[in-house]
């Protein structure tokens, strides 16, 4: 009898730990970010995210703000329709019914500036443009609750705004969670997070992971991932110090010379020039290697995937995509995996 229950005792344990594994893989964010269709379209533009295994779908409606200027635009004429609600509430459905979480992540565009990050005001411009901001993003977290969105971020790479109002960041994050009832998260740009003084009021510590690795016109894989073994151990640390997991809001490569350094000065580069498609996927694979199966990284979105699926990416192409290119073979056994 003893023998009997140790027996089943231990076939038990054995069946649990296993069920633990399982479901620590599932809970993996293998996440993209979906450019918001200019026009409306059918279930089969999020179809093709299942080619990589994504499981999580970041929806990046944007709204316009301008320099030394308190106003916050939305819904306006220059919206696309996958930025306007009607958008949003199409694929968000389209999502689920492809047994996808969605992530709802507003962007900001600066008309004449472009990025929030420097995004600056007077004293007087920002209270006004709290008040502008706050009614915007309690309006997107009202329709995320609405729609049983399953996460919400709050912002995105705000590098000045963050630094100079910390308090109205706390109270917006309290002012959210009265109606939203699912996750929150910022996303930080990747020179930004460590200054962020809210993230103990968020469920995960967002980062925009453009981090400059290798200044290589294809960057060595090895020579990658001691650069991405440091940041690492950085971003380990700080996890434990606000007891959150990380996920990377957006990450990822162009498939293009020097794809792994400082991005920002190739965007200007035309999307057929320049071509390196095995930058792209060294730069992926190290990311891959060196940081997806850590315990203090909760997964991330790629950055990114279009609707009009087959006329996206290839490899002619050296914009962020990897759509239709080598480096998605890479995204889907790690995605499969994890």
């Amino acid at each position: 009898m003893t023998k009997l229950f140790f027996m089943l005792f231990f076939q038990l344990v054995f069946l649990y730990s296993n069920n633990i594994k399982i479901e620590s893989k599932e809970d993996k964010i293998n996440g993209i970010n979906f450019v918001s269709p200019i026009k409306k379209v059918s279930v089969n533009c999020i179809l093709s995210t299942k080619r990589v295994n994504a499981n999580w779908i970041a929806l990046c409606p944007f709204a316009f703000m301008y320099p030394n200027n308190p106003k916050v635009e939305y819904n306006v004429p220059k919206n696309w329709w996958g930025d306007k609600p009607e958008g949003i509430c199409k694929l968000n459905s389209f999502a689920k019914s492809n047994n996808q979480k969605v992530l709802l992540k507003p962007h900001f565009w600066v008309n004449q500036q472009g990025w929030p990050g420097d995004f600056n005001l007077d004293e007087k411009n920002w209270k006004l443009w709290e008040h502008n901001y706050t009614h915007f993003i309690l309006n997107m977290a009202r329709l995320a609750d609405s729609l049983n969105i399953d996460m919400l971020s709050i912002g995105a790479e705000f590098k000045i705004a963050t630094k100079k109002r910390p308090q109205f960041w706390n109270c917006l994050i309290d002012t959210v969670r009265k109606v939203y009832k699912g996750k929150l998260i910022y996303a930080a740009n990747w020179d930004e997070f460590d200054k962020i003084s809210f993230w103990s009021k968020l469920d995960y510590i967002g980062i925009d992971a453009y981090f400059p690795l290798l200044e290589e016109t294809t960057p060595n894989k090895e020579k990658l991932e001691q650069q991405w073994k440091k940041i690492s151990t950085t971003l380990e640390i700080f996890s434990k110090k606000y007891q959150k997991k990380i996920v990377f809001t957006e990450y990822g490569y162009r498939s293009i010379n020097k794809c792994a350094w400082n991005q920002w000065e190739i965007e200007a580069t035309p999307a057929d020039k320049d071509i390196n498609l095995l930058a792209q996927q060294n730069a992926y694979e190290s990311l891959y290697n060196m940081v997806w199966e850590k315990e203090w990284f909760a997964g991330g979105f790629l950055w990114k995937w279009y609707s009009n699926d087959n006329a996206s990416g290839g490899i002619r192409n050296s914009d962020y995509t990897p759509q239709n290119k080598p480096v998605e073979k890479i995204i889907n056994k790690w995605y499969l995996t994890n």
